[in-house]
């Protein structure tokens, strides 16, 4: 069984977001809760309970709430990295790793596609446009390199099988850490944070904890 998790990055400070998000509800009305830490210099990003439906569904109306560029990712099963950009409440870009992946064919064992040649089993990524992505850095980006990361190319050969990333979890941090964000503190997610799992290189002093969620250290 691959990872699954969902966040979403904030183009602004955490010190400035975490008291915005007193004054925003989930889909059933109630308080937001969850989990934020700083990203990278100025990036903040937010962790909810559910990975898929509250990193997408969220990021947009957070995006209007906080004036500020929201990015939702999503991995699923570490075989699809979904990445949404949204502005002013609306999605302004959608990048899919593995388009038609859930859609009804054959698969094996390990729900990967089956038939027809390797170009038909994994299509390329849709919206592997770097520009997209910039409002997220944190300073320059080769935007050679971040397509090709975009393109499912790894920039570690190991971290690859046919010349394409083996999981989505490796190929997220990697766009992450191109765009001068610590990919650590982004490839996690709220059911990790929630039994006490913390990034490499992060003290629970840096872990914001929000709207009623607990966190106990794993150990502690």
């Amino acid at each position: 069984m691959g990872t699954f998790y969902g966040n979403v990055l904030v183009a602004r400070e955490c010190a400035e977001v975490v008291p915005l998000l007193a004054a925003a509800t989930g889909s059933d009305g109630r308080a937001l809760r969850g989990y934020a830490m700083t990203a990278g210099p100025g990036r903040t990003v937010l962790f909810f309970p559910d990975p898929e439906t509250d990193a997408i569904e969220l990021a947009g109306p957070l995006s209007r709430l906080l004036g500020a560029a929201t990015l939702s990712s999503y991995v699923h099963d570490s075989d699809v990295l979904d990445l949404r950009v949204f502005e002013d409440g609306e999605e302004r870009h959608c990048y899919d790793s593995h388009p038609g992946y859930f859609d009804e064919g054959e698969t094996d064992d390990d729900g990967n596609p089956v038939g027809g040649d390797e170009d038909d089993a994994y299509p390329d990524p849709v919206g592997a446009d770097p520009e997209a992505f910039l409002p997220f850095a944190t300073g320059p980006v080769d935007r050679a390199v971040l397509e090709s990361v975009l393109r499912r190319i790894p920039l570690d050969p190991e971290d690859g099988e046919g010349g394409r990333y083996v999981f989505a979890d490796d190929q997220h941090h990697d766009v992450m850490e191109t765009l001068g964000l610590d990919g650590r503190r982004l490839g996690t997610g709220h059911t990790y944070l929630s039994r006490g799992h913390l990034p490499e290189g992060l003290s629970p002093e840096e872990l914001t904890v929000f709207g009623g969620a607990a966190f106990s250290p794993a150990g502690g």
